[in-house]
């Protein structure tokens, strides 16, 4: 049995800080890279892990977009408000506007012509709220002072900060098994109002959104706040959510062998 394709959205930086301090780059240079964890987790539970890139014109990706059989929306840089109608507030962090406009279009279309398994995390929950019509917290530190702690920048990436409640019947609840868990936290950001068709399933003591899915079960689109690509392969717990989203993808793609091409039937 044929291994799914898992395409992984690249992180972007406009910056030459990257490749200069790794010694590897020239001056002004652009880069755009992929943190290890997603790779590690994506080919851990039995997916094909492929880079896509960010493009000029998001349409240059169609003939990948064809072959993948489930996308995974990685994590990065703060997403730009204008896109969700607020003006910039105090705190909001770094933005990469050439990402963010390929990624919103990638996800609508991804959302509304493709039928492939999708997985957001962190910045990618953020992302499909967004390219479905939700807001954001800029900054939750300002925006939710009375909430908890979500970005800790120099704890060790695995470590478990807060507990998340899940909604029992969901996808999440079926996965993880269970209707309470504790997970990571390196967010400023959060779901503020939920994007068209989503509905959230996993919520943590403050209210702040943790986890989302669609509201068609009859397809795998689930996002999380948090990291388990980097509690994968230290704590056990997390492992379901790769297997889960690569299984889905396993199915979806033995589905479109079923139907019979264009040519084939010509």
């Amino acid at each position: 049995m044929m291994k799914p394709l898992i395409g992984i959205c690249a992180n972007y930086l406009s910056d030459d800080t990257a490749g200069l301090a790794a010694g590897i780059g020239a001056k002004n240079q652009e880069w755009q890279m992929l943190a290890d964890d997603y790779i590690v987790a994506i080919e851990r539970a039995g997916g094909v892990p492929v880079i896509l890139p960010i493009t000029s014109d998001v349409e240059t990706l169609n003939p990948l977009l064809e072959k993948l059989d489930g996308i995974l929306f990685s994590g990065g840089s703060d997403i730009d408000p204008n896109l969700y109608g607020e003006y910039p507030k105090f705190g909001l962090g770094y933005i990469e506007p050439k990402r963010d406009m390929h990624e919103l279009k990638l996800a609508r279309k991804v959302l509304s012509e493709l039928d492939i398994p999708v997985l957001g995390i962190c910045r990618g929950m953020q992302l499909l709220t967004v390219a479905t019509g939700g807001k954001l917290y800029q900054d939750l530190a300002s925006q939710k002072p009375e909430g908890i702690n979500h970005s800790v920048p120099k704890a060790i990436r695995h470590h478990s900060f807060h507990p998340v409640q899940i909604e029992s019947g969901s996808i999440l609840n079926s996965i993880f098994q269970c209707e309470e868990m504790k997970v990571n936290s390196f967010h400023h950001q959060a779901v503020k109002e939920l994007g068209q068709g989503f509905t959230p399933t996993m919520i943590a003591p403050d209210g702040i959104i943790e986890g989302m899915e669609w509201e068609e079960r009859n397809r795998f689109v689930v996002a999380v706040q948090w990291h388990p690509e980097m509690m994968e392969g230290q704590v056990d717990t997390v492992r379901p959510i790769f297997n889960a989203f690569v299984e889905a993808s396993k199915m979806n793609a033995q589905v479109m062998t079923l139907v019979p091409s264009e040519e084939t039937i010509a």
